[in-house]
């Protein structure tokens, strides 16, 4: 019979610390990207949802795995799935709320600072429409 490695739950975690690290500061940047510019909040919100949602798919699948091989593993796809839920949720909301910020009050296609404006058309001709400063 061959010797395998006496490998813990501790030893696997230090080994993976910098690959959860290097997430961290991943997701870390994904959401300050959010918070600048335009429509910061509902970028942000939304940037939480995908998070929520990646996390409760990786809890999920991994309760999933668990209950395959005989181990207690309904917690985590509960979890998993309110996770999942949320997340989906916050980025419905998200989507809601931008609708809302750029409806009637401002053109998305212009900066704050411009307003559209409808150039006339001599007659027979389509207006048209340009972004102007205010």
């Amino acid at each position: 019979m061959e010797d395998s490695d006496a490998r813990t739950v501790s030893d696997r975690f230090a080994r993976a610390r910098p690959a959860r690290g290097s997430l961290v500061v991943a997701v870390a940047l994904a959401l300050a990207s959010g918070c600048a510019g335009r429509f910061a909040g509902p970028r942000t919100l939304a940037g939480l949802g995908s998070v929520a949602v990646v996390a409760g798919s990786g809890l999920w699948s991994g309760g999933e795995g668990l209950e395959r091989n005989g181990h207690a593993g309904g917690a985590l796809v509960t979890t998993g799935f309110v996770g999942v839920a949320t997340g989906l949720v916050a980025i419905v909301v998200a989507g809601g709320w931008m609708a809302l910020s750029v409806s009637c009050n401002v053109d998305p296609d212009c900066a704050e600072e411009e307003q559209c404006r409808e150039i006339p058309a001599p007659p027979g001709g389509v207006p048209y429409k340009q972004c102007m400063s205010r």
